[in-house]
């Protein structure tokens, strides 16, 4: 199943707290609530680690996304899709929606630089609860009846306030058995 939708893809569908979603396992819930960075997990996960940046350009934020955003009187943002993979499968789709003004000041010449390295890299940041959100595979072009499972939260730096949306794509091992990161499995040879 490989994802087959175009920029800007978008996620307008319904967001809720953990508290008012039943997570089917552990193990989801662990993907699903880390607080550390999903692009570092990916990364330890895997043998060969890529991103593939979709688009990056102006775009007008869903409402669900402006509301969340409070805009602070923003009113021109960036909305960045790419996908995380590993060992050559799509595991992740990320959006983020990013104020223009902050990819102009602090952001400017991303490309394919994970967003993640410089959020967790910058103790600037603080970072909101998560809200979590269901939705079909087919949402993606993808086959199959699969019930793919996102979280979303709100970054914030000074008077920025910027989202990143990821959603667990089929291959993701968040769905799958345990999975060790390669050092544990080096380890054990």
């Amino acid at each position: 199943m490989s994802f087959n939708a175009t920029f800007p893809v978008g996620l307008a569908v319904n967001w809720q707290a953990p508290s008012g979603i039943t997570i089917p396992n552990a193990q989801l819930k662990n993907w699903l609530l880390d607080t550390g960075s999903l692009t570092e997990r990916v990364q330890s996960l895997s043998n060969h680690f890529s991103l593939e940046l979709l688009g990056q350009h102006t775009q007008i934020p869903h409402d669900n996304e402006l509301s969340l955003l409070h805009a602070n009187g923003e009113t021109s943002y960036q909305a960045r899709e790419i996908l995380l993979c590993g060992d050559h499968q799509q595991w992740v789709f990320a959006r983020s929606i990013i104020p223009q003004a902050f990819v102009d000041s602090e952001l400017s010449g991303l490309g394919r630089e994970p967003l993640g390295k410089r959020l967790f890299n910058d103790t600037r940041f603080t970072r909101s609860a998560f809200q979590l959100c269901t939705m079909p595979a087919s949402q993606f072009g993808m086959g199959g009846n699969q019930t793919l499972w996102g979280r979303r939260s709100l970054f914030t730096l000074d008077n920025y306030s910027m989202i990143v949306a990821e959603v667990f794509l089929p291959a993701s091992p968040a769905y799958g058995e345990s999975v060790t990161s390669k050092v544990e499995s080096e380890k054990q040879l």
